[in-house]
């Protein structure tokens, strides 16, 4: 899976519903582990805005699927066990 296939959202309908909840869920935990490391600097989770929120979800999703396509590329060089 590429991001370049996947139009804007569709990971939502198309991935298993226990890797959406995963993103979300992670998307929650880095803003707030950013606001409590930058003193507040950064905002949390619940005071972000929707675009903000979707954002950040959008750039989680993409490195999901930059590992998923890393992972492929060191199984197919013979690079994992």
């Amino acid at each position: 899976m590429r991001l370049e296939d996947m139009p804007e959202a569709n990971w939502r309908d198309e991935w298993p519903e226990f890797r959406v909840r995963l993103v979300d869920e992670t998307s929650r935990c880095l803003a707030d582990q950013q606001a409590a490391s930058t003193d507040g600097q950064r905002l949390r989770w619940d005071t972000l805005t929707s675009v903000q929120r979707g954002n950040l979800v959008e750039n989680l999703v993409a490195v999901f699927i930059a590992q998923d396509q890393a992972m492929q590329n060191l199984i197919e060089r013979g690079l994992l066990l």
